[in-house]
């Protein structure tokens, strides 16, 4: 399948409650499942819980960007991490803790499993604390360059995530890997077979492997993005 599709997370209507909620609460929590690649190695959506407290250990690699409220993370090393809104938090296959959630705690998440169990450290990263790199450019393009920042990258290397930004751009898409965008800034206009879908601050595009198409970003432009070589 290499249609294109546009998530609002504003939506609520497709979204379920949690069949094994977390903790000790009887909230059960909710959550949407926005694409699953086609071997059901990589699996992105939206997850919300109200505040509570449990114990985790990680079977997959799990990459989350936090949108709204707030928790601490207990590592198994002693530290505690604390992630609110802009925050991404990294909870690798084999990493364990304790999460107590202190507000009503909404993510978009990335999930790899199958991997390979590498460094387990959980990593809390704020959009302040990172280094951008500049990307490469095609010499006849005006506009000036990309720049991004990776936030986790698996062992095999078969899933990785992080952050891009650039400027108003038009061009051409051609996805070799599923990829699920989530837009944080700018409005973004996405063409491919004689019909369009626009993607706005909130929204989750989801580009799977074989897409073509174009991209026109009407402003500067900031997304999250996951994305699985399958």
């Amino acid at each position: 399948m290499t249609d294109l599709r546009v998530v609002h997370s504003s939506d609520r209507n497709r979204w379920l409650a949690l069949v094994d909620p977390p903790g000790e609460i009887s909230s059960p929590g909710a959550e949407l499942t926005a694409f699953t690649s086609e071997d059901e190695s990589f699996t992105c959506g939206f997850w919300e819980r109200e505040p509570d407290t449990w114990s985790f250990v990680r079977p997959y690699d799990e990459v989350a960007y936090v949108l709204a409220g707030s928790a601490e993370i207990e590592a198994a090393d002693g530290r505690t991490l604390t992630v609110g809104p802009g925050d991404v938090l990294v909870t690798p296959n084999g990493s364990k803790g304790t999460w107590h959630i202190t507000e009503t705690l909404l993510k978009f998440f990335a999930i790899y499993e199958g991997g390979p169990v590498g460094d387990a450290t959980v990593r809390a990263i704020g959009r302040d604390d990172v280094e951008w790199t500049v990307l490469d450019k095609d010499a006849d393009d005006p506009n000036p360059p990309g720049e991004e920042w990776y936030a986790w990258r698996s062992p095999d290397g078969r899933f990785s995530t992080g952050v891009w930004r650039r400027v108003p751009e038009t061009g051409p898409m051609k996805v070799e890997s599923d990829e699920a965008a989530f837009l944080l800034e700018g409005e973004v206009e996405v063409e491919s077979g004689g019909s369009s879908e626009s993607v706005r601050p909130g929204d989750l595009l989801i580009t799977p492997k074989g897409f073509s198409g174009t991209w026109r970003a009407r402003s500067p432009v900031r997304k999250f993005w996951a994305v699985y070589h399958g």
